[in-house]
């Protein structure tokens, strides 16, 4: 009998154990991406964001795997320029050819390769970033702040080298006034 009852709770427990791992779907209105760019001596920055339009995140027991999300750069904001003129003059600008040149490349996308433990649900995460069809591997810290059999949460702050992607306005020699990194705030849920 307590054979039985011991196999019982072995399949129980393989059944059951391993709940968190799998295949989270990125919940695009709750997950959010924030952009920040600088002028080279970072006298002032300006801020905004872009909406995450699909994706899902690979988990094991405790950290993420694999996944992706794809971003619209079509919906890229600017919140910083009260003066509407202002404001829509930077998002024209950042979306020609000067910056993400959107009427050719209008998605851009990260791909999760793997990630390791570094800390207390910290880890650190590479990928492969494509922004206007240029595709580097980069890597950035993860924090993962909820992973339950049904949702995950996790963000990152993540530096990009503009001029790995070929965004090169205001980074000539002679002229250079933008700085050649820009930050993405990335907040994600997704759920099973």
């Amino acid at each position: 009998m307590s054979f039985i009852v011991s196999a019982v709770a072995f399949a129980l427990m393989s059944f059951t154990g391993n709940q968190n791992e799998g295949t989270y779907k990125i919940d695009t209105k709750a997950s959010t991406l924030q952009w920040t760019g600088y002028h080279l001596a970072k006298s002032y920055e300006h801020t905004g964001n872009v909406t995450i339009k699909s994706g899902n995140l690979v988990t094991d027991e405790e950290k993420i795997t694999g996944g992706e999300f794809v971003i619209d750069m079509n919906t890229i904001t600017d919140e910083d320029l009260k003066d509407a003129k202002d404001n829509a003059k930077l998002v024209n600008h950042l979306k020609s050819e000067d910056f993400f040149a959107i009427n050719q490349f209008p998605e851009a996308k990260l791909v999760i390769k793997g990630s390791e433990k570094k800390g207390d649900n910290v880890y650190k995460t590479t990928a492969d970033l494509t922004i206007r069809g240029i595709t580097k591997t980069i890597t950035f810290d993860t924090k993962v702040t909820k992973l339950t059999d049904n949702e995950i949460t996790a963000s990152a702050d993540i530096i990009i080298n503009r001029t790995d992607f070929k965004v090169m306005y205001g980074w000539k020699v002679e002229n250079a006034m933008l700085s050649g990194e820009f930050k993405m705030q990335v907040n994600l849920t997704a759920n099973k």
